[in-house]
C-alpha cells in the first residue's frame, strides 16, 4: 500500500506510519497524481494536514488516471467545493492560488464553473494574487464558466469585482451572456442584462448573437428579454447568414418562432449562404409544428431554392419526414414540379430512391407532371425501373399521362433499364403495359434482351425471349455470332420475324455472312422463301451447280453444292434424312439425278406419274412444258413470249407404320423450280409447282396485254386504214380459246392429283390450302383471259367503227366533187359554148379564135380551182373579217367619243359576229366617220399651221422695221 491509496481510503494512521517508515510524500502517479492531490480531490482535511507537515508539494501538478490534466490540490478542492481544504491550502505559504492546469484553467475557474461552494470563490477572491480575468486555453474566464453553467451566485459575486470584463470573449468569440443564453440560464441572464456594460447583441466568431443562441435553445424568457431591448437585431445573421428565426426553426422551437414572428420587422424568407430559409430548415429537420406555423404566413415563400437547389419540400422528402411533406403539399403556392439543376423533379428522386409513400403523395396532387424529363431525358418511371422499385413502377404505370416507353438521351427506355439491372418484377410490369416497345435499341445497339443476356439475368431473359423480335436480327446485322449463339441457346426462336417481316436467316443472306448462315441452320432456321440462286450467290458458287439442302432428325440443316460434272455419280440418300436437290434447268438431261419418265413430254400438257420404289416407298414425278414453242412461228403463237424451259419435280415418300391414319412422309425432293427450301410434304411441294405455273401463266397474260396495247397504238396510228390489223386481231381472239383449253387441262390435272394423292398417300386428309391455291390460280388466270378477250372485242368494235367512218368520209367527198363538177358542167360550160357560137364574131378567124380559146381555158381553170377550194376561201375570208372587226371594235371603245364608245361596247357583247344584229353595219359607218374626221382634222391642222406661219412672219417684219428706225 502507498500513501496515495491510504489517503483515498481515508486511513490517516497508515499514512502517518508510511511517512515515518520513509515513504515519499510526493510520490507521483496513481489515481490523482500524488497523495496531496488525492486529498484535495476527496476533501481529506486531516490527511492534508499530515501531508503538509511532511513537506508535501502544495502546487503539485502530477497527472493521474483521474486527473489527466495535472490539476493542483487547490484546483481539485475548489472544483469539488471543499472550502476547508481551500482555506488550508491558501493558508500555506508557497501555495500558488492562480496556478493553471494543462487546459489553462485556474482554481477560480474550476470553482466558478462547478458552483459547488460560494465560500471557495470568496476565499480565492480574497487573495490579491488571484486573477479574476484569467482565461483558459479556450479563452473562457471564470465569469464565462459561471454564466454558462447557470451559477447565479457565482456570477453576481464575480460581477462585484472591480474591473470585471462582462463582455470577455473566448476563442469562439462567445461572451458570458452568449453562454447563458445558449444554455438557458435565465437567472444569470437577468443579472447580466441588468448591467449597463454588457453588450446584448455582440456576435461570436460564428456571427451568432445571444438572441440567436437563445432562439436555437428554446430559451423563451431569454429571447423575450433580449427582444425587449431596442439594440437587439432580430434579423442579425451569423457568418452563414443564418438568423435567430432560422435556428429556432431548425431546432423546432415553436414558441421561439412565434415570438420572433410577432416582430413586424422580422425577415421571414431570409436566405443563408446555403440558400436555405427558416422553412427549409424546419422541413429538413421534420419540425411539423414550426412548418405549419410558417405556412400560415401569407408572405411565406415555400419554393425558395436559389443556391441549395432544393426547396423545403425536397428537404423534407429527402430527410424522410413524410408528415412535413404532406403538410407542405397543402400549401397554395407549392411547386410540385420544381426542377433541380439537373432537371430532375421530386417525383423522379422519390422514384429512384424507392420512397413509395412520397410518390403516392405526389401522384395525388393536381397539376403534377409525372412524365417530365431531366436534362438527360430520364423520367421518374425510368429511374424507378433502374432501381427496381416495382411498387413505384406500378403506381406510375397506373397514370394515363405516364409514357411507359419514354426514351432518354442514350435512347434507353424504362424496360431497357430494368432489363439491364436485372429487375424481373419491373420487367413483367412493363411488358404487361400497352405501348411498351420490346425491341427498342439504345445508342450502343443493345435491346433489353441483349442487355439481360450480357448481364446474365436469367429471370429477365425468360420474360423477354418469348416476346423479343429484333435482338437476334441486331446481332446478325452486327455479325456477332457468339452472342447470337448464346441467345439461340437460351431458347430464342430462330425463325421469328422482325417488325418488317424479315427473319434472321434472310438478314444473314442479305449480308452474305456464311458463318452466320451456317450457325443459324444448325439451330434449325427455316429456309422457306430462300431461292436457289441466293444460296449460290451467298456461297460464291457457279450458276450451273446444284443446291443440296439436308435436314437432320433434330431439325438442323446444312447446305451443300454439287458441281454439274458430279451430279450423275451421286450416291442414294438414306431414307431417314430429308433433302432438297435443286437442279438448274439449263443443266438437266436424262441420266441426271432427276428421274425421267418413260413417256415423252407433250407440249403445254401437265403430266404426273407414280412409281413404286419398294414395298414401303414410292416416287412421284410432276412435269410440264409451258409455254411451249419451236422456231420463229412459235414466238408469234403466244404474243412473243420466250419459250420457258421444262419444269419437273419429283419426290420420294415412305410409308408410316399405319398408312390409314398417318400420311406418308416425303424425304427426297428433286426440283427444277427456283425455290431453295425443303418442302413440308408432297402437297407443299406440289403447291410450289402450282405457284410457279401461275407465274408462267401471268407472264403469258402480261405479254398478251403488252401485245394488245401495241395493237391499240397501231390502230390509232393507222386511223382504221390498215386492213391487216383486223385480221391480226381476229387471230389473237382465236388464241384465247386455245389458252382457255390449256388452263382447263392444267387445273383438271391438278384437282385430280389432289384427290388421288390424298386417298393413296395422305390418309384421306384433304389439303385445303392447296385446293384454295388451285382454285385461286384458275379464277385469277380466267379473269385475266376474260379481260384480254374483252380488250380484243373492244379493239375489233373500234376498228369496225373507224372503218365505217372512213368509208363515210370517202362517200361524202365524192358526192361533193360530183356536185362541183355538175355545177361547172350545167352552168359554166354550156354558157361558154353558146357565147363562142353566137356571141363572138369572126370566130373562125384565127386572130379571134386563138385568144378566145386561151381565155376560155384560163377562166375555166380558175373557175374550177375556185370551185374546189370554195370552202377554204370562205373560211379565209371570214377569218380576215373577224380580225378586222376586232380591231375596229377595240378602236371604237377608246376613240374618246361617247356615242361610238357605246356602240363599241354593244358590238363586243355580241356572242358571235355572225349574228344578224343590225349594228354590224355600224362598223362600215364608223370606218367612214373615222376617215372623214381624219381628213377634217388634217385640214384644220394645216390652217392652224398657216396662221402660225403668218403670225411669225408679221412679227419678223415688225422687228426689221424697228431696226431700221433705230
Amino acid at each position: 500500500m502507498d500513501i496515495q491509496q491510504e489517503t483515498i481510503n481515508l486511513n490517516s494512521r497508515n499514512v502517518s506510519d508510511l511517512l515515518r517508515a520513509g515513504a515519499d510524500v510526493n510520490a507521483a502517479g496513481g489515481e490523482y497524481g500524488s497523495a496531496i492531490q488525492a486529498a484535495g480531490q476527496l476533501g481529506r482535511d486531516n490527511i492534508l494536514d499530515i501531508l503538509i507537515k511532511n513537506e508535501a508539494d502544495v502546487n503539485a501538478k502530477n497527472v493521474g488516471r483521474r486527473n489527466p490534466h495535472g490539476r493542483t490540490p487547490l484546483s481539485l478542492a475548489a472544483g469539488n467545493g471543499h472550502s476547508l481544504i481551500v482555506r488550508q491550502l491558501l493558508a500555506r505559504d508557497g501555495t500558488n492560488p492562480d496556478l493553471p492546469d494543462d487546459n489553462g484553467r485556474t482554481p477560480l475557474s474550476w470553482a466558478a464553473g462547478s458552483g459547488e461552494s460560494l465560500s471557495c470563490i470568496e476565499s480565492l477572491l480574497q487573495r490579491s494574487d488571484v486573477n479574476t480575468e484569467s482565461a483558459d486555453i479556450n479563452g473562457r474566464t471564470p465569469l464565462s464558466w459561471a454564466a454558462g453553467n447557470e451559477h447565479r451566485g457565482m456570477v453576481e459575486l464575480l460581477l462585484k469585482q472591480p474591473g470585471i470584463n462582462t463582455n470577455a470573449r473566448d476563442q469562439n468569440g462567445r461572451t458570458p451572456l452568449s453562454w447563458a443564453a445558449g444554455n438557458g440560464c435565465i437567472t444569470v441572464a437577468h443579472s447580466l442584462v441588468s448591467r449597463d456594460d454588457v453588450t446584448l447583441d455582440l456576435q461570436d466568431s460564428d456571427g451568432r448573437t445571444p438572441l440567436s443562441w437563445a432562439a436555437g435553445a428554446g430559451n423563451i424568457a431569454m429571447a423575450e428579454i433580449l427582444l425587449r431591448n431596442p439594440d437587439v437585431k432580430p434579423n442579425c445573421g451569423d457568418k452563414d447568414d443564418r438568423t435567430p428565426l432560422s435556428w429556432a426553426a431548425e431546432k423546432g422551437q415553436r414558441v421561439a418562432v412565434e415570438i420572433l414572428l410577432r416582430r413586424p420587422d422580422i425577415t421571414l424568407n431570409s436566405v443563408d449562404k446555403d440558400g436555405r430559409t427558416a422553412l427549409s430548415w424546419a422541413a429538413g429537420e421534420g419540425q411539423e409544428e414550426v412548418v405549419n406555423l410558417l405556412l400560415k404566413r401569407a408572405d411565406i415563400e415555400p419554393n425558395y431554392a436559389e443556391r441549395s437547389g432544393m426547396p423545403p419540400l425536397w428537404w423534407a422528402a429527402k430527410k424522410g419526414h413524410d408528415g412535413v411533406v404532406k403538410l407542405l403539399l397543402t400549401a397554395e403556392k407549392i411547386d410540385i414540379n420544381y426542377r433541380d439543376q439537373d432537371g430532375g423533379t421530386l417525383l423522379s428522386w422519390a422514384a429512384e430512391t424507392g420512397r413509395a409513400k412520397v410518390v403516392k403523395l405526389l401522384l395525388a396532387q393536381e397539376g403534377l407532371s409525372p412524365d417530365s424529363q431531366n436534362t438527360v431525358g430520364r423520367t421518374a418511371l425510368s429511374r424507378a425501373a433502374e432501381t427496381g422499385s416495382s411498387a413505384i413502377v406500378e403506381l406510375l404505370l397506373n397514370r394515363p399521362d405516364v409514357n411507359p416507353d419514354s426514351v432518354d438521351q442514350e435512347n434507353r427506355t424504362p424496360l431497357l433499364w430494368a432489363a439491364m439491372k436485372g429487375h424481373s418484377a419491373v420487367v413483367e410490369l412493363l411488358l404487361a403495359k400497352e405501348g411498351v416497345k420490346l425491341d427498342s435499341t439504345d445508342d450502343t445497339g443493345r435491346t433489353p434482351l441483349l442487355w439481360a443476356l450480357e448481364m446474365r439475368h436469367s429471370h429477365v431473359i425468360r420474360s423477354l425471349i418469348s416476346r423479343d423480335t429484333t435482338t437476334l436480327h441486331s446481332l446478325v446485322q452486327q455479325g456477332n455470332r457468339e452472342s447470337a449463339k448464346m441467345l439461340l441457346s437460351a431458347g430464342c426462336n430462330v425463325d421469328r420475324c422482325d417488325p418488317s417481316g424479315t427473319t434472321a436467316l434472310r438478314l444473314a443472306i442479305q449480308r452474305k455472312d456464311r458463318e452466320m448462315i451456317d450457325m443459324l441452320l444448325t439451330f434449325g432456321a427455316g429456309t422457306k422463301g430462300v431461292m436457289a440462286h441466293e444460296w449460290l450467290d451467298v456461297y460464291g458458287r457457279q450458276k450451273g451447280d446444284a443446291v443440296q439442302l439436308l435436314e437432320g432428325a433434330d431439325g438442323q440443316q446444312r447446305v451443300n453444292f454439287i458441281e454439274n460434272s458430279t451430279l450423275g455419280s451421286m450416291q442414294a440418300l438414306q431414307m431417314q434424312k430429308r433433302q432438297l436437290l435443286v437442279i438448274p434447268n439449263d443443266n438437266y438431261s436424262p441420266g441426271k439425278p432427276l428421274p425421267d419418265e418413260l413417256r415423252s413430254i407433250s407440249r403445254n400438257q401437265f403430266q404426273i406419274s407414280y412409281a413404286d420404289v419398294n414395298n414401303h416407298a414410292a416416287r412421284i414425278s410432276v412435269s410440264l412444258w409451258f409455254p411451249f414453242g419451236e422456231g420463229s412461228s412459235s414466238q408469234q403463237q403466244y404474243f412473243n413470249v420466250p419459250e420457258w424451259p421444262l419444269i419437273r419435280i419429283a419426290w420420294t415418300i415412305i410409308s408410316p407404320s399405319n398408312p390409314q391414319s398417318r400420311p406418308w412422309q416425303s424425304v427426297d425432293h428433286h426440283s427444277m423450280l427456283p425455290n431453295g427450301w425443303i418442302p413440308d410434304d408432297g402437297f407443299d411441294f406440289f403447291q410450289q409447282f402450282i405457284l410457279h405455273l401461275e407465274e408462267r401463266w401471268i407472264s403469258v397474260c402480261d405479254a398478251a396485254d403488252k401485245h394488245l396495247k401495241e395493237s391499240r397504238l397501231d390502230q390509232l396510228r393507222s386511223e382504221g386504214k390498215n386492213p391487216d390489223l383486223m385480221r391480226r386481231l381476229a387471230r389473237d381472239a382465236q388464241k384465247w380459246t386455245e389458252l382457255r383449253s390449256i388452263l382447263q387441262d392444267h387445273t383438271d390435272v391438278a384437282q385430280k392429283f389432289i384427290v388421288e394423292y390424298s386417298e393413296r398417300y395422305h390418309a384421306n386428309q384433304f389439303p385445303i390450302d392447296l385446293q384454295r391455291t388451285v382454285n385461286e390460280f384458275k379464277v385469277d388466270i380466267s379473269r385475266r383471259l376474260d379481260q384480254l378477250d374483252q380488250t380484243i372485242r373492244d379493239l375489233l368494235q373500234f376498228e369496225f367503227a373507224w372503218a365505217s367512218i372512213n368509208e363515210t368520209r370517202i362517200s361524202t367527198r365524192l358526192g361533193h366533187n360530183v356536185m362541183l363538177f355538175t355545177y361547172v358542167s350545167i352552168f359554166y360550160l354550156p354558157l361558154a359554148f353558146c357565147a363562142a357560137i353566137w356571141a363572138i364574131p369572126n370566130i373562125t378567124d384565127s386572130a379571134t379564135r386563138n385568144p378566145f380559146i386561151i381565155t376560155s381555158a384560163i377562166v375555166g381553170f380558175i373557175t374550177l380551182l375556185i370551185s374546189f377550194n370554195l370552202e377554204n376561201i370562205s373560211t379565209l375570208c371570214w377569218r380576215l373579217y373577224q380580225g378586222w372587226r376586232a380591231k375596229v371594235v377595240q378602236d371604237m371603245q377608246f376613240v374618246g367619243n361617247d356615242y361610238w364608245m357605246e356602240r363599241g361596247n354593244k358590238l363586243e357583247s355580241i356572242d358571235t359576229p355572225r349574228s344578224n344584229f343590225p349594228s354590224e353595219w355600224w362598223l362600215i359607218w364608223y370606218a367612214f366617220w373615222r376617215l372623214v374626221r381624219a381628213l377634217y382634222y388634217r385640214k384644220k391642222q394645216k390652217l392652224a399651221v398657216r396662221k402660225l406661219e403668218r403670225r411669225v412672219k408679221d412679227q419678223d417684219i415688225e422687228v426689221e422695221s424697228g431696226s431700221m428706225i433705230q
